[in-house]
């Protein structure tokens, strides 16, 4: 996404104070993979995940953290978040059973509703870490 990011970066230099006031994390999956194309996003703040959807989660979380702490709102630890996002994983295909669903066929809209239901099941206070 290119271009969407190239706007929003631009809204956020030359926008109204409402854009110019928000703010971005860029992953990619290798460190400095953008410095090999036509890019000029040098400067940002740009993490790697390489690959691995635990790392992703982590690098999110801890950038969240950092507004959340402002406004004293404590986010759970990449690990934990991480865990439940295994357990997600590993409950999904029964998940899917049950509403008739195949996991490799499931829709952005599919996906959202089953995340959506397994979370209210599984609240954070009900879950030990």
């Amino acid at each position: 996404m290119p271009l969407e990011l190239g706007l929003f970066l631009g809204a956020t230099a030359f926008g109204n104070d409402r854009n110019r006031g928000k703010q971005c994390l860029i992953l990619d999956r290798d460190s400095f993979r953008y410095q090999k194309s036509c890019s000029d996003i040098s400067g940002q703040d740009i993490r790697s995940h390489s690959a691995k959807p635990a790392k992703a989660i982590t690098v999110v979380r801890d950038w969240l953290s950092i507004p959340a702490a402002q406004n004293d709102v404590v986010i759970p630890s990449g690990s934990v978040i991480v865990g439940r996002y295994k357990l997600f994983e590993n409950e999904l295909p029964e998940w899917c059973r049950e509403q008739q669903l195949v996991p490799s066929e499931l829709t952005f809209i599919d996906q959202r509703q089953l995340t959506e239901r397994w979370l209210k099941a599984h609240p954070w206070s009900t879950l030990t870490t």
